[in-house]
């Protein structure tokens, strides 16, 4: 902030907010957009609340702000704005500074009474500070706000990230994120990561704090050593303990394919028609928690694979993932070609999964063989970045959170947890063995038939006999 310190601790002594150290930190920190990664009862909101309100006061006091300047405070719904939003009534309050208040959700206004002018009471339009929900897009629109904060912005998707940026463009506002791991997997993890970087801080203005659990010494007197701290930490695990508590991402260890990044391969694709749509399926028959019916859908538009929409459903049979697929908008609009895995081909005292395929859509899906290590090799050949084009040769739509999941982008939509396609390893991470587990894998095994069938192998494979029992398939 721009703010002397003097300043600043009258006005937080008016608030009747003494910050921790790691607070004061993150106060003062001038980057335009911050990330502040809290332990369970750290004080983010509390932290979030004071930070909007200096920052609209130093507005005034430089004379930046403008009558009618608009500040958001955003969340998965309106219910998670509400501490932020009478954390921020309280201290206008105290301040002398509060017009009106309405009640805290769907959604809340609050109104300073004081002007730009600095005149309180006088007739400009004031400064308003309102609360958005990440689920009604409408309201991520029109407005051009001077700031914004993420309340417990770790429960927003990549998409909505993505919104909030566009609404700060206008008018060059700040940006605080704040929320706990709901997993180290995912965009907010990936942009703590990188906005930790001090290169990244540097080019992009930008800084991730983490607030740990034990710095509110209000209610943990003895800090990291306290007694219900040490309790936590030996009765959960590492991972756990450090996401929940520590404010730190702990992601998986061996995840096979550790070149997807949701920031790079995540982007907002949808069909075109006029397009091909190729059609790759995996089929999972078990009731298994790490099962699934994977169908991935693929369009190829300037030499780029674009996964625009995907089927990911468990304990459901072939004919019925058909009838969801036939039920799709772009299903009648576009030709259609596919890839199964092989054994798409058996039929077990049954239609095979290509004859119920064929019978229930009309669609013929080209059964695929394809060895494990080769697969990942393949898959992985496309998550590069093509050096021309500046774009990885294959993106994926946020609404795919199947194949996104597995990759290691996000929580298994099955149950929220860190459930990712990975090698066996050892304690400190090494890896183990030569094949990774077949597990959480179904939407990338799609993929990776449709890859190699419309593509061929990364190397030379066509001395491979796909029957010869010494090479691993899935």
């Amino acid at each position: 902030m721009i703010m002397d310190t003097a300043t600043r601790d009258k006005l937080l002594a008016q608030m009747r907010l003494k910050p921790s150290e790691a607070q004061l930190e993150i106060l003062d920190d001038p980057s335009r957009y911050k990330l502040v990664a809290g332990g369970v009862r750290g004080g983010k909101s509390r932290l979030a609340g004071a930070y909007m309100t200096l920052k609209i006061l130093e507005s005034i006091a430089d004379k930046t702000a403008n009558p009618g300047d608009i500040y958001w405070l955003v969340a998965a719904d309106y219910e998670r704005t509400r501490a932020e939003f009478n954390y921020i009534g309280t201290d206008l309050g105290n301040l002398g500074l509060l017009g009106d208040m309405s009640k805290p959700i769907n959604p809340g206004v609050l109104r300073l009474n004081v002007c730009v002018c600095g005149e309180i009471n006088c007739n400009h339009e004031k400064i308003a500070i309102k609360t958005k929900s990440a689920s009604d897009f409408k309201s991520l629109a029109m407005e051009a706000p001077s700031g914004i904060i993420g309340c417990e912005a770790s429960q927003l998707d990549l998409e909505s990230f993505w919104r909030l940026e566009e609404r700060l463009v206008e008018k060059r506002g700040w940006l605080m994120l704040e929320g706990t791991f709901e997993s180290s997997l995912g965009w907010y993890p990936e942009k703590y990561i990188h906005w930790s970087s001090p290169a990244v801080q540097k080019t992009e203005n930008v800084k991730s704090f983490s607030l740990p659990t034990w710095t509110n010494t209000e209610l943990f007197p003895g800090g990291r050593e306290d007694p219900e701290i040490i309790k936590l930490e030996n009765t959960h695990s590492e991972s756990w303990f450090m996401e929940r508590f520590a404010g730190v991402p702990s992601p998986p260890k061996g995840r096979v394919h550790e070149m997807f990044r949701n920031e790079v391969h995540i982007q907002d694709v949808d069909f075109v028609e006029g397009v091909p749509v190729y059609i790759w399926v995996d089929p999972g028959y078990s009731r298994a928690t790490d099962s699934a019916y994977a169908v991935e859908c693929a369009q190829i538009i300037d030499g780029q694979i674009r996964i625009f929409d995907e089927i990911y459903e468990q304990e459901k049979i072939g004919a019925e993932i058909c009838q969801i697929a036939m039920t799709r908008s772009w299903w009648n609009k576009a030709d259609k070609y596919g890839a199964i895995d092989q054994a798409g081909a058996q039929h077990q005292a049954m239609p095979s999964q290509i004859e119920v395929w064929q019978q229930e859509t009309g669609l013929y899906l080209n059964p695929t063989y394809v060895r494990i290590i080769e697969g990942v090799e393949r898959f992985n050949t496309f998550l590069k970045i093509d050096p021309i084009m500046k774009e990885p040769k294959i993106v994926f739509s946020p609404d795919c959170k199947g194949v996104i999941s597995e990759l290691g982008g996000g929580p298994n939509p099955f149950n929220g947890q860190t459930k990712v396609y990975s090698w066996a390893t050892d304690r400190e991470g090494n890896v183990l063995g030569t094949t990774p587990r077949d597990r959480y894998n179904h939407a990338v095994k799609a993929i990776t038939y449709g890859l190699i069938h419309e593509f061929g192998h990364a190397r030379e494979a066509s001395s491979i006999n796909p029957r010869e029992p010494s090479i691993s398939y899935w």
